[in-house]
């Protein structure tokens, strides 16, 4: 079990859990929480308030975002002593470039810098 705190608009990033389910009780803040359970699924997500409680799945991609404008704090408690933990988007980045490349279907991705040639100037807005 861990009690957890998010700043004003902060976010836990997508991240999973490979050895455990997670339980999370909103003390306070207010949380938009989702997660996908498997390859298409689809997107499972809610606003949490205080006192509600919301499960993500062992293995499932998820995410908690403070969407108050004041500092949040959360229990979350797993089903194992070590749930491991796996933050999607520095994990996928981590694999080699060709294989990045194959997997977001963009030809001659060799490096960061080729990747993001093809990235939007703020993915937040899409432009």
């Amino acid at each position: 079990m861990t009690v957890g705190f998010l700043d004003p608009c902060g976010i836990n990033l997508p991240h999973t859990h490979p050895r455990a389910t997670e339980i999370n009780f909103l003390v306070s803040g207010e949380f938009q929480a989702g997660f996908f359970s498997e390859n298409g699924a689809r997107f499972l997500g809610s606003i949490i308030k205080p006192g509600m409680v919301t499960v993500f799945p062992q293995g499932a991609i998820h995410f908690e975002m403070n969407v108050a404008c004041t500092p949040a704090m959360f229990v979350a408690a797993f089903n194992s002593e070590d749930p491991g933990v796996q933050t999607t988007a520095s994990t996928f980045f981590g694999l080699p470039a060709d294989q990045v490349s194959f997997a977001l279907n963009i030809s001659n991705i060799r490096t960061v810098e080729d990747l993001a040639a093809h990235l939007p100037s703020n993915p937040g807005l899409a432009t």
